[in-house]
């Protein structure tokens, strides 16, 4: 046997570094399984986010008038949802996608379509169906497979920072100052806000920063000394917000609580 590749699928996503998305597993349900064998295909994972499939080429290959191969994505990260912008997404659901596309790259939310409300145990999110014709099959003999990137994006947000005092009396607001150490994001002055049953600081960022998986922002907060412009640093490090991890905050605002 000589196997070749026949089509290939990559998956990429801003809010990972260089887009490569780590969300999702794709394998052939075994109700698809019979296909694959008598075409004598495989599918093997090429990168983190890339899978290809290989037919041989010394074989009788695929019909290019009735094969559709199946193949199932899966999500592995339960976050997937809090760092991807699709506001219609419904992790119940089942999506179809048809493949080949009319385009190499696609956007992910608008070419994966529901196709029923509910999805059975055991199955993935996403089945992708891939219609063997004649230009696919042609342009792999020729040595030019064709292939499909799936794009995901992230939301923005704006970051919301709290400031626990560690003992019983509250700094001023106004003398306390969230600063991004590049000048690359910048905040609201600081108020006095009631939550989680105490009197706490809040200030938000005046931009609104799209989800990254790392960011190089680096933050810090100080204090005004009296009149004068000297500050004193109170907090040197500041971890930036995670989705997911305060649920209770305001649509568009990711939330840090950090003791002051």
């Amino acid at each position: 046997m000589n196997y070749r590749p026949l089509y290939s699928l990559r998956i990429e996503h801003d809010y990972f570094d260089s887009k490569v998305c780590r969300a999702f597993r794709c394998r052939v349900p075994p109700s698809a399984t019979a296909l694959w064998h008598r075409r004598a295909l495989l599918i093997r994972q090429l990168a983190e986010n890339e899978w290809t499939i290989l037919y041989d080429s010394a074989g009788a290959g695929v019909d290019t008038t009735s094969d559709i191969l199946i193949l199932e994505m899966e999500i592995t990260d339960p976050a997937f949802v809090l760092y991807t912008r699709w506001n219609a997404f419904r992790p119940d659901s089942t999506y179809g996608l048809e493949l080949p596309a009319a385009d190499d790259t696609v956007e992910a939310v608008q070419a994966i379509r529901e196709t029923a409300p509910k999805r059975k145990i055991g199955f993935g999110f996403c089945q992708l169906r891939i219609r063997m014709t004649e230009e696919l099959f042609l342009s792999a003999q020729g040595g030019n497979p064709m292939s499909c990137t799936l794009q995901f994006h992230a939301p923005e947000c704006r970051w919301e920072f709290l400031l626990v005092p560690r003992g019983e009396s509250t700094p001023a607001p106004e003398s306390l100052i969230m600063e991004e150490m590049g000048d690359k994001l910048h905040f609201l002055p600081f108020e006095s806000v009631k939550a989680y049953n105490r009197e706490i600081l809040r200030t938000v960022s005046e931009e609104a920063v799209p989800m990254r998986e790392r960011y190089d922002y680096r933050l810090k907060v100080s204090a005004r000394t009296g009149n004068t412009e000297r500050k004193q640093l109170l907090l040197k490090y500041i971890y930036p917000p995670e989705p997911g991890k305060f649920l209770d905050t305001e649509p568009g605002l990711l939330r840090q609580i950090c003791n002051l």
